[in-house]
């Protein structure tokens, strides 16, 4: 009896040994001739980033199962785990009332945080803005970059569609009550907000903070006559006013492999890549 026992001890040390090759740690999924685990995962165009690095991270972790990210915008994503098209979305605003009054099962999950910067043109002569200023601007209330220090050139203004989370974090920290200009330049995602503005000397416009890079201009924010620059540092602080949560919504508490998945998210490795994406992590 005894010596059974030693030979399934060793027998259980090979398989343990063999699961950890190279490091790896095995959470589960799929066996010899089983079929993959797909995670169905939509969304924030903001997020995408963040959840194609997870992607890569989670799949050398984790056998057996695979993650498949698409866009289409935050309202995208929360409809689409609302409906069960997918299991996870992804979203760079808080769910609305209707969208909760409409789906009250769904679970909001924050995995970080991020500041929508504002980014101009090279031509518009100016390096920092109030939020009021901003606002007036994108009001159309303002139409001149020397109305508020900068060059005689008419502002060209470029927005985001309805559907984008981030139109919706601008408009809820930095419109309020007042509406963007009609015939403003609409585009469809940050990186075409990014390319957009940089193309155009006087145009104004906006992106999370992970797509600013060498081709942009971001405007310091005037708080209280400081002004506080667009990053991480300064979201992390608050001292930035301009921010949002990040979050992964499910249709009701997620179960299997979703809430595995959501569970890492909140892990120290997923945390360190949120901060590596140019976002601000849940915590150090």
């Amino acid at each position: 009896m005894a010596e059974q026992s030693l030979m399934k001890l060793a027998a259980v040390a090979v398989v343990a040994a063999l699961l950890t090759a190279g490091g790896m740690t095995v959470f589960g999924g799929a066996g010899a001739g089983e079929s993959e685990t797909e995670i169905m995962i939509t969304g924030s165009t903001t997020l995408f980033p963040i959840m194609t690095v997870f992607q890569e991270q989670y799949e050398k972790e984790t056998v057996g199962v695979s993650l498949s990210i698409s866009g289409g915008g935050s309202g995208i994503g929360i409809n689409n785990a609302a409906a069960g098209t997918a299991d996870i979305g992804m979203s760079s605003r808080d769910v609305r009332d209707s969208e909760k009054d409409a789906n009250p099962d769904l679970k909001v999950h924050v995995i970080g945080y991020d500041g929508v910067a504002i980014i101009v043109g090279d031509g518009a002569g100016v390096a920092a803005l109030t939020i009021e200023q901003v606002r007036d601007v994108f009001a159309g209330d303002i139409s001149n970059w020397n109305e508020v220090g900068g060059n005689d050139a008419t502002i060209v203004v470029y927005n985001r569609d309805d559907a984008s989370g981030t139109r919706d974090a601008f408009d809820s920290l930095v419109m309020g009550d007042k509406d963007t200009k009609p015939g403003a330049n609409i585009v469809a995602s940050n990186g075409a907000m990014r390319t957009s503005v940089a193309g155009n000397a006087y145009g104004i416009g906006y992106v999370g903070l992970s797509f600013l890079d060498d081709s942009t201009n971001a405007l310091d924010i005037l708080v209280d006559g400081t002004p506080v620059t667009p990053n991480a540092e300064n979201v992390a602080s608050e001292d930035y006013p301009i921010f949002r949560n990040l979050i992964l919504v499910t249709d009701g508490e997620p179960t299997g492999w979703a809430k595995a998945f959501l569970e890492w998210c909140m892990q120290p490795t997923a945390q360190k890549l949120v901060a590596s994406e140019g976002f601000v992590p849940l915590y150090e």
